[in-house]
């Protein structure tokens, strides 16, 4: 009890009373077969409408061209149409179904892992590159994507033909000028050739070689990734402005008033007259130091210091402000910097520096104090304050034909949050990197997005394969590697609010052993099973002999479907359609209704037609019958589970007993480690009455009184004082489920006019 130490009020909650039991839902899916891609690792995945399933897992199979192939699944008792499921898996949306977990089936030969399937793959190889954007004839000039690398100290580049994938004659070029607001280039000397964007002509700025740098991975293993394209390209990130070195004696800027401006004995040159040149010096000059007037900059050409003058290349207006721009190399550490807001920086940045004449150098981040910014080496260039530091980074573009994927500002720094491996991993859902890239370093010039013999978009994925060869049964039955480490049925046990479960289209005794060893064992899912295309009445009985449990329905024939993907009907399996009906009337009527006399959706018609005749046949079999009935549709017509036990030859009441023991289960949870007392049978007792008193409201139990439709016992009759003493509660529960109206038996007598009725 409570442990009250010292007087006063102490207020309390007791938690009495029963506790409310929300039933579970019993129109979830879950669906194992093969889809052209997705995970096949983890747990299943939900999808809650067709178009969502294709985002993940791609659109419709091909039916195998191989002979040898297509022989091996279509006969014999081993067998199973697995190019259907994403076909399945529309029907059971087009049927009503609302939400299905989806298991991904590949080849795993765990002997031999070289032997499984396997992914396709694209390696980047070493070089950088810089896509034509505007076309241009011969000339001087080209408007290119990105400036990164090219300055006026690059070496000599190359223009790159898109369709030969060689270089245009006159070349190799050297960079004369940039304008980095327009991302145009001034080469020398002038091309001979027009330059096109449509054949993706480019300019190659450093060697393509074929060394691997980034390995790409598609994101799930097959054939499907064969032919994706990955393209990656440096980007500019952030824009910072150097600051001037405080330890060479520049705090104070020198600042002129220009008096008088005369244009100067060459072309584009003028005489400024200005009230001082505090300063300034002919040094400085010497190595075209640079002044602003207002925001733009001008080139000091000579000084004529008594007379207060000095020439610049450009013609700033009279009486506008000049300032002289101060160094920014540190004079006490080579290798440092001041830079303008440096906390945008981290450790393993790519930056590269770009002094007044468009020179630029190319370091790493190794360090960053403050705004003091230690760099991977000494700079050897001269900065003036200003000058520009921009974050490299790094742009991919993914594409399988119909999904463009775009990923920017990435790093190849490890320790940045926006590391290229965890951003592409994360956020990619068609490729991925091996977790250890380690080729890169600081080194920009490895983004290449082509290898030795590149394709215009990109790096060309190769190599992916399916091994459909070598696939099997097991394949569908999965192993069991723990939790979230199982395949195929076996992955099924990880979603615990699944409760219809189907391998769509796959008649396999092992396949269906398999689903049905894993309903029988969980006891919280029902099996809808699929027998084999094109059988008779004794083939569809023949079939079904072997096969009795509680857990499983079978339904005869297959339906014929319209398959967009080839524009032609095709023969399917019916569990696709059927888990969708089933889902469309618990949702519309409750689990306690038949899911009979339905219409089925999406189809043209009925692989065979079933007479009365043969259904006479088949239902005592527990064969569910669909049927065609000329103005009602096609039917289904029958609503039995493949057991021999007449107690739960229903389906609703199969299912019914499912729903509410899993209710039952999860919604009594709160009652383990409980005193196991008069108080908590009590709680219990009325928990439970509770919610089948809903259940029998809602005409899912029989009688006209709750008393008729259910009892519930959980007292001293029910358990010893042994089992107390064992830490057992143990509750009785009985209900009375209605059953359908199988049979609707109308007697009919003649009637002679001296007859009277009582």
């Amino acid at each position: 009890m409570p442990q009250y130490r010292s007087p006063g009020v102490y207020v309390e909650e007791i938690d009495a009373g029963p506790k409310p039991i929300e039933g579970v839902s019993t129109s979830i899916c879950g669906a194992v077969g093969m889809t052209a891609r997705g995970p096949t690792s983890g747990k299943p995945i939900l999808v809650t409408s067709f178009l969502d399933f294709t985002r993940t897992f791609g659109g419709f199979l091909e039916t195998p061209k191989d002979p040898v192939l297509f022989d091996k699944w279509s006969q014999g008792t081993d067998g199973g149409y697995w190019w259907s499921f994403p076909l399945a898996v529309k029907a059971f949306f087009d049927n009503g179904g609302e939400q299905m977990y989806v298991k991904r089936v590949f080849h795993q030969d765990i002997q031999a892992p070289a032997n499984s399937a396997t992914p396709a793959a694209a390696v980047a190889g070493h070089g950088l590159v810089s896509s034509v954007v505007k076309d241009a004839v011969p000339g001087a000039q080209l408007k290119l994507s990105h400036l990164v690398g090219i300055g006026t100290n690059s070496a000599a580049v190359k223009i790159i033909n898109g369709d030969t994938r060689q270089p245009i004659s006159g070349g190799p070029f050297t960079v004369k000028a940039i304008d980095s607001k327009t991302n145009i280039v001034t080469l020398a000397p002038a091309f001979t050739e027009s330059v096109s964007v449509k054949r993706k002509d480019f300019v190659e700025l450093f060697e393509v070689k074929p060394d691997a740098t980034l390995t790409f991975d598609a994101k799930s293993i097959g054939e499907w990734g064969n032919g994706m394209t990955v393209k990656v390209e440096p980007m500019t990130g952030s824009t910072l402005s150097l600051l001037v070195d405080p330890v060479i004696g520049q705090n104070a800027a020198a600042v002129m008033t220009i008096q008088a401006v005369v244009p100067g004995a060459n072309p584009g040159i003028s005489t400024l007259t200005v009230d001082a040149v505090t300063g300034l010096s002919g040094g400085d000059l010497a190595n075209g130091q640079r002044i602003v007037v207002n925001a733009d900059e001008y080139v000091v050409a000579s000084l004529d210091a008594p007379n207060k003058k000095f020439d610049v290349t450009g013609a700033p207006a009279v009486g506008a402000k000049v300032r002289r721009l101060r160094g920014a190399n540190s004079a006490v550490s080579p290798d440092t910097l001041n830079v303008w807001a440096a906390s945008s920086l981290y450790k393993g940045a790519i930056v590269e520096l770009t002094d007044s004449s468009q020179a630029k150098e190319l370091f790493t981040i190794a360090d960053v104090a403050g705004p003091v910014v230690t760099l991977s080496g000494a700079p050897t260039l001269s900065y003036l304050e200003g000058n520009k530091m921009r974050v490299i980074e790094a742009m991919v573009t993914v594409t399988d034909g119909t999904t463009v994927e775009t990923f920017g500002n990435l790093s190849f720094a490890v320790d940045s949050p926006n590391y290229i491996v965890k951003q592409i991993n994360s956020l990619s859902k068609l490729v991925q990197l091996p977790a250890a890239q380690q080729n890169i370093g600081g080194d920009f010039t490895q983004l290449a997005d082509f290898p030795a013999t590149p394709v215009p978009d990109g790096v060309e994925f190769a190599g992916g394969d399916d091994k459909l060869s070598s696939l099997t049964s097991d394949d569908f039955v999965g192993v069991d590697g723990g939790s979230g480490n199982r395949t195929g049925i076996q992955a099924l046990e990880d979603i615990t609010d699944i409760s219809i479960v189907i391998v769509p289209g796959m008649w396999s005794t092992v396949i269906q052993s398999a689903l049905v060893t894993h309903c029988e064992s969980l006891k919280s899912c029902f099996a809808i099973l699929d027998p084999p295309d094109g059988l008779d009445i004794s083939g569809i009985q023949e079939f079904r002999a072997p096969i009795d449990t509680k857990y499983a329905a079978l339904y005869y024939p297959w339906v014929v479907v319209r398959d967009p993907s080839i524009a032609k009907d095709v023969d399917m399996a019916p569990s696709g359609h059927m888990a969708g009906l089933y889902a469309r009337v618990d949702n519309a009527r409750g689990v306690h209704k038949a899911p009979a006399n339905e219409v089925v959706r999406g189809i043209q018609k009925f692989a065979d037609d079933v007479t009365k005749r043969e259904q006479d046949l088949l239902n005592p079999q527990s064969i569910n019958a669909l049927r065609y009935f000329p103005g009602n549709g096609y039917r289904v017509w029958g609503a039995r589970v493949v057991t021999s036990d007449s107690a739960w030859k229903y389906i609703n009441v199969r299912r019914l007993f499912i729903f509410v023991e899993q209710s039952i289960d999860v919604g009594t949870q709160w009652v383990v480690f409980e005193p196991n007392d008069e108080p908590l049978w009590a709680r219990v007792r009325q928990t439970i009455t509770n919610f089948l008193t809903t259940v029998w409201r809602s005409g899912a139990l029989q009688g006209g009184k709750a008393d008729e439709a259910f009892f519930v016992k959980c007292d001293h009759t029910t358990m010893t004082q042994d089992d107390i003493d064992n830490g057992r509660l143990i509750c009785q529960i009985g209900i009375a489920p209605v059953k359908p109206a199988e049979f609707v038996i109308f007697r009919i007598q003649q009637k002679t006019l001296d007859q009277t009725t009582t």
